[in-house]
């Protein structure tokens, strides 16, 4: 079901980074498993991705105040763990971590989407306010720092180490406000994961949208299939395909 969203009461926008702007290239499967095989261990990259996708899910590693806590030292003791789980067979675990970390926090590890760079100027054309909000840590600035196509929106991103808190707590999207300095309520989060992007905002009183990629969209959810979908319809026009 298509239907537009009510752009006059937008202000702002706040960008997920991983799976919405951009994407690790290659893929964590493939560099998890090639930092493997370079201590000969060889894996399949199948078995790796499970083993990230149950690793990454462990929320067991938080800050003092809780869950969802975080800071800059939390989130390398996390990927610490999450190398260790993924990565058992290495007989240098903390070199595999060492590489790992520098490698994702450098710009050449990630790609934009091909959608990200056209929705962002017909955003930022329209007179609305943007930025990138992230469950990450400081690497993320040097990351999309090096990005071209995300130039226009790089600077002051939301970033959870930063902030104290990951998506979804409500701390963060408090942070996401106090940055644009507008009532929650002018403000659409846009992010492909339903939990952190959607649900969180909206228990925050943020609007939310999901980003659909995959065309597994949960029932009674709006939704865009791509960030394209942002801007389709008359030149200033933003519209959303939601299905509902």
């Amino acid at each position: 079901m298509s239907k537009q969203l009510d752009w006059d009461s937008i202000d702002g926008i706040v960008l997920d980074a991983v799976g919405t702007l951009i994407k690790p290239t290659p893929s964590v499967a493939d560099a998890y498993a090639e930092a493997a095989a370079r201590q000969g261990v060889e894996l399949a990259a199948g078995d790796v991705r499970a083993r990230f996708r149950a690793a990454f899910g462990d929320d067991s590693i938080q800050g003092d105040r809780g869950i969802y806590s975080t800071d800059e030292e939390v989130e390398r003791r996390r990927w610490r763990a999450i190398v260790a789980g993924v990565l058992p067979e290495v007989p240098d675990p903390d070199g595999a971590f060492d590489e790992l970390w520098d490698h994702f926090g450098r710009p050449e590890a990630w790609r934009c989407f091909p959608d990200a760079a056209p929705a962002v100027e017909a955003i930022l054309e329209a007179g609305l306010r943007v930025r990138i909000g992230s469950n990450f840590d400081s690497r993320l600035r040097g990351v999309i720092a090096g990005l071209p196509e995300l130039a226009p929106i790089a600077d002051d991103p939301v970033i959870s180490s930063e902030v104290g808190f990951r998506k979804p707590h409500r701390s963060f999207f408090g942070a996401v406000v106090d940055r644009f300095d507008l009532p929650p309520e002018r403000i659409l989060s846009v992010g492909d994961d339903l939990e952190n992007d959607v649900l969180g905002a909206r228990r925050a009183g943020v609007r939310a949208l999901y980003l659909d990629r995959g065309g597994e969209l949960p029932g009674g959810v709006e939704s865009v299939p791509d960030l394209l979908a942002l801007i389709e319809g008359r030149a200033g026009t933003l519209k959303f395909g939601g299905r509902v």
